[in-house]
């Protein structure tokens, strides 16, 4: 996907460092074959500014879309300060008509506008953290009525999301044909849990009978009354958190698909984790309650909300609204809900601890609308809500203005600005986002990382390969071993033969078995473009790059990878993810090959610790030589490879000497000549280092299986692994 997404270019003047360490693990960068230099030249960016650009609904009395006017109906305000209008389209598609399509296909609308082409795309987003599961089941059929309408209309809909447990799931990507979505609908959830929290709340008639002049018993109910306000708002606070925590996640990945981003969120509100602001007495006076239950901590590890830490409620909500707005995302909000149950007077809520729980619903729906009308959308409430629901998207989805202007500096500030527009026809109503985050190049860029680590299946543009090892330094310890190959022809040398410098950008993204981001880290990478490198890269297709991090330590299990690299000059950008499992190195269990590794032996006459990876270029460290790492399973069967293992044993005495065979298709094809080169046993981890020679001559081209055991003869324990290997022409 490209990058052109963002709210401004600009022009830039910049010194490129050769290595750029920005996170939590140190990278040691390697130079290949070429010599190191420290003094990179600074280069010019010339980028021109552009415009900024205001969405626009404009609705007559009656609720339908305005579709006569013109740049001279409008006046646009940035933080007060009325701005010249740049332009004004008018954007608008329209099916063409056709006799009845065949299997749910529609031809390509028509755009009546000057720009780029946009797609009628529709996001639907179940929250089932707090929408409640009988209430939401009871309302799919008519969800799912209107999504219909608005496929046939010649729309497509993504439908995600947002589980009970946290996190995100995509239930449909964009499709058009309505079985698909259907299923989507039905597979959303809803939560059981959201009327059970509330139960947390109710006084026991034993209690509420209690007379005050029973002091004992009157101070020891109210300390259960305490105890439950407290663990009533802990788990809202729990709710708020995982909620706008997953809504976070899923603005950022939508956010650079192209032009206005409509979204519907079904949802029963955010809870709110401060009582106190909407005129309910919580009466929990501990300082506990002050401080942690009266702020959340959202997940945003890439700083796209601009703040960390610990915070108030509506602070939250409002950078979520303004990323929204700052990359095209309105908001159309629905609550399956109906807010009369909570005011009849069967419902009065006499016996709660907290009894306004109408004035707590009211507030929860007034959220969702400050969401919906801050960011140039709607909330669909009442009654005839759903009816509405019909009327309101289609009308949004098919029909906007765009407005543009040029903002008043020559550079990004870094700051958020309100937009104001006005419209001077009499008894139009306008609706649009109503501000921007102005992007410094190092916020865009963080931007794109925190795309490409959370929906790396987008961003495909650059083709190239990475591995990460995890290396067993010690016990318990870690190196992440990094391995890339990056398209020498189309990448590094490009079609510029004059060029002498090519910067490639990667990011390094980690999450842990339970989600957590365990370690994110970014790197600039130089390649001096010499004409001897380009000599030496000429007639190669993938140019290797070894890399590695300081000491880890990593519990056991698997970690989900993603390496992006990014070519800022082209605005390209690549992924490549990986799921890594590190095994258990403790207790007593069966000798295991837990790393294989292909690569080279170039003669080194260096002495280094043994086995050990070098800071300097992320080679591997032998007596005689150094092992230099593949990017890749990948290679002609008449290169020189060599393998390098990892084994661990608690046998301080076993030799590992096994036999290499190749199976196609579960056929064997032959064994593999192999020759021990060094090993050396690391006696604290309890690992055995080895380096083999290979020889695949005389084997075709082709995708194989490399097989290799031996058996324990001491413990009969077999000791094997296959690795997928490609031998190519």
């Amino acid at each position: 996907m490209g990058i052109k997404k963002y709210l401004q270019e600009y022009k830039m003047r910049t010194i490129l460092v050769p290595i750029c360490f920005l996170a939590l693990i140190l990278f040691s960068i390697s130079y290949g074959n070429t010599k190191r230099d420290h003094s990179i030249p600074q280069e010019d960016y010339e980028v021109t500014v552009t415009l900024i650009i205001v969405d626009l609904i404009a609705i007559d009395r009656e609720g339908n879309f305005v579709a006569d006017l013109s740049l001279n109906d409008f006046e646009v305000y940035e933080d007060g300060k009325k701005m010249p209008i740049n332009s004004l389209d008018l954007i608008r598609y329209e099916p063409k008509k056709t006799s009845e399509p065949k299997s749910d296909s529609l031809e390509e609308p028509v755009i009546i506008s000057d720009r780029l082409s946009r797609e009628k795309r529709f996001f639907v987003i179940f929250d089932s953290i707090n929408t409640i599961r009988r209430l939401l089941n009871r309302s799919k059929s008519q969800i799912l009525e209107n999504l219909k309408n608005l496929v046939q209309s010649g729309g497509e809909v993504m439908v995600l999301e947002i589980e009970e447990k946290g996190g995100i799931k995509i239930l449909q990507p964009f499709t058009s044909i309505k079985e698909l979505i259907a299923q989507a609908v039905e597979k959303a959830s809803g939560s059981i849990w959201v009327e059970k929290d509330v139960d947390e709340l109710v006084i026991p008639d034993i209690l509420s009978r209690r007379e005050a002049s029973d002091r004992a018993a009157f101070k020891a109910d109210e300390g259960i009354h305490i105890a439950s306000k407290a663990m009533y708002e802990f788990k809202k606070r729990l709710r708020f958190e995982k909620s706008l925590s997953s809504l976070r996640s899923i603005m950022n990945m939508i956010k650079d698909y192209p032009g206005r981003k409509p979204v519907l969120l079904v949802s029963g509100g955010f809870p709110t984790i401060s009582l106190d602001r909407i005129g309910i007495k919580s009466g929990i006076t501990s300082e506990v309650a002050h401080s942690d239950l009266k702020t959340a901590k959202i997940s945003d590890p890439f700083r796209v909300l601009h703040k960390g830490g610990r915070r108030y409620e509506e602070d939250i909500i409002n950078d979520l609204i303004q990323f929204a707005n700052s990359h095209n995302i309105s908001f159309y909000t629905i609550d399956p809900d109906s807010y009369l149950r909570y005011v009849l007077p069967d419902m009065a809520f006499d016996n709660y601890l907290i009894p306004d729980i109408s004035r707590i619903k009211q507030y929860e729906l007034s959220t969702l609308k400050y969401i919906a009308e801050d960011t140039g959308g709607e909330a669909l409430q009442g009654a005839k809500k759903y009816e509405e629901f019909q009327k309101v998207v289609l009308r949004d989805v098919f029909s906007y203005y765009e407005l543009s202007y040029y903002p008043p500096r020559e550079s990004p500030d870094e700051k958020y600005h309100n937009i104001k527009v006005r419209c001077l026809q009499p008894g139009v109503k306008i609706q649009f986002r109503k501000g921007y985050f102005d992007y410094s190049l190092k916020q865009k860029e963080s931007l794109l990382f925190a795309s490409t680590s959370s929906n790396p299946y987008l961003f495909k543009q650059i083709t190239f390969q990475a591995k990460i090892v995890p290396f067993v330094s010690n016990k318990g310890n870690y190196i992440f071993w990094i391995n890339m190959g990056f398209p020498a022809e189309s990448l590094i040398l490009g079609e510029d033969t004059n060029k002498k410098l090519k910067i490639i950008k990667v990011n390094l993204w980690v999450d842990d078995q339970r989600g957590r981001n365990a370690m994110n880290a970014n790197l600039a990478i130089p390649f001096h473009l010499t004409p001897l490198f380009r000599e030496a890269l000429k007639h190669a297709k993938y140019y290797g790059y070894n890399t590695c991090s300081q000491e880890l330590k990593l519990d056991q299990g698997q970690y989900k990878i993603v390496v992006t690299a990014y070519d800022e000059e082209n605005e390209r950008v690549g992924t490549v993810e990986q799921l890594l499992h590190v095994p258990s190195l403790e207790g007593d269990k069966q000798a295991e090959v837990i790393n294989a590794v292909f690569g080279y032996l170039k003669k080194d006459k260096k002495t280094g610790k043994l086995f050990a990876l070098s800071p300097e270029d992320g080679s591997l460290q032998l007596s005689k030589y150094k092992f230099l790492p593949l990017g890749t399973n990948n290679f002609a069967a008449d290169e020189d490879i060599s393998i390098f293992l990892q084994i661990f044993t608690e046998d301080e005495n076993l030799k590992f000497f096994p036999r290499f065979r190749l199976f196609q298709r579960d056929k064997i094809r032959g064994v593999v000549p192999s020759v021990l080169v060094e090993e050396y046993r690391n006696k604290k981890a309890k690992v055995l280092n080895t380096v083999f020679r290979l020889s695949f001559q005389g084997f075709v081209p082709g995708e194989y299986m490399l097989c290799m055991d031996m058996m324990n003869g001491e413990n009969y324990q077999k000791i094997e692994k296959i690795i997928p290997i490609k031998i190519i022409k």
